[in-house]
């Protein structure tokens, strides 16, 4: 399904659109909605910031199912499509919205499959989980200077009996 980008003037006027990508039927277990491709991109790094694993993640069913920051302006503190059985379509719609407001974020949970790293092979150690919104660029943005976000994860155990720790930042704690 292809995908587009709508413009609104500050009226709510929709005042243009792109083609901004594709959708994309993700029929794994636990999802089983259309997902936006190349959204985000998922990287491990090593304490050298070279790439230990690229994640297979690059898509996402947008939609508003977390308060993120509802003081950033423009705001919006009552989003409508915070569900995502309506939000991500059927499989066998023919069009579907899906939205990010300002404030909101989109969370998946870590048991869904593809939202992991394979870290069986890696070495002990510190590692940087490095998350890039719109890595190809495909989407029209004003700022693109908040895009990059980096997470601490120490890598610890035996094989077979791995650890895994990821120092709180914030008010994220897990």
């Amino acid at each position: 399904m292809d995908a587009y980008q709508y413009f609104y003037d500050d009226r709510g006027r929709q005042v243009g659109y792109a083609p901004v990508g594709t959708m994309e039927w993700d029929n794994r277990d636990g999802h089983e909605h259309w997902h936006f491709t190349d959204f985000a991109q998922y990287r491990l790094l090593d304490a050298a910031g070279k790439i230990a694993i690229r994640s297979g993640k690059e898509a996402f069913c947008l939609a508003n199912t977390d308060a993120i920051d509802y003081t950033v302006p423009r705001a919006n503190w009552q989003p409508t499509n915070s569900d995502l059985h309506t939000s991500c379509g059927e499989q066998t719609s023919l069009g579907i919205r899906q939205v990010l407001d300002i404030g909101s974020g989109d969370t998946y949970a870590q048991y869904l499959p593809g939202q992991s790293f394979d870290i069986s092979d890696l070495p002990n150690g510190a590692y940087m989980i490095e998350i890039t919104a719109n890595p190809d660029r495909s989407l029209h943005e004003t700022d693109t200077a908040n895009n990059k976000s980096l997470r601490p994860v120490l890598l610890g155990g035996e094989p077979g009996a791995r650890t895994v720790e990821v120092p709180p930042v914030g008010r994220i704690d897990r």
